[in-house]
């Protein structure tokens, strides 16, 4: 897992998902990283939705 933090300024979810595995926090760990995961997939899907819809125009 990559990711980094500035101790009491930041901290990024991959590092929050770490800590609770750190932790034994699976259930913590398992539900941040399925929020993770629907966001990314939401990300996504507007991402090429947004593209097809410049492509539909654009003719």
């Amino acid at each position: 897992m990559v990711g980094g933090a500035i101790d009491g300024e930041t901290r990024t979810l991959a590092i929050a998902i770490y800590d609770r595995v750190q932790a034994f926090d699976e259930q913590g760990a398992a539900q941040m990283s399925a929020l993770l995961l629907l966001v990314s997939f939401i990300t996504l899907g507007l991402v090429y939705g947004l593209a097809g819809r410049r492509r539909w125009v654009r003719g």
